[in-house]
């Protein structure tokens, strides 16, 4: 990954508790400048992980930014980055994947979310959230 990149992330890492929203405008707008922007994306999802009570925003710049690369990719590493540590940022980010799928891709996005309940049922806020977004598409 480029070093600009990693400096622009490294900024966020910095500011998680400052104004982590505005910091994520600014980081997210550099971003969106770059080729490599797509890059990006693992690494915002590994913040988004890593910091599950930090107020990323509601979407958020982050998540705008990631969804640009909608259908172009984002949809793989969303889904790499919920089996390895769900939070509610990234289960509500998969959510608005299958309320945009149809039919086998909705599916396998609805088994991404039984997965995570079968999973994390010792995460009680995590398995209240995925119970409730599956609620919403029976």
């Amino acid at each position: 990954m480029n070093n600009e990149v990693i400096s622009l992330i490294n900024r966020l890492k910095n500011a998680l508790h400052e104004d982590i929203i505005e910091k994520s405008y600014y980081v997210t707008e550099k971003l969106e400048m770059r080729k490599d922007g797509f890059d990006a994306i693992e690494p915002l999802l590994k913040l988004l992980e890593d910091n599950p009570d930090v107020d990323f925003g509601s979407p958020g710049p982050i998540v705008h930014f990631v969804e640009k690369y909608y259908k172009k990719g984002y949809e793989e590493k969303l889904i790499a980055s919920l089996y390895r540590n769900p939070t509610n940022h990234t289960l509500w980010m998969l959510n608005r994947i299958i309320n945009g799928s149809e039919n086998e891709q909705k599916q396998q996005y609805l088994n991404v979310l039984n997965h995570i309940i079968e999973r994390c049922s010792e995460d009680k806020k995590i398995d209240e959230q995925a119970k409730y977004y599956r609620s919403l598409h029976d």
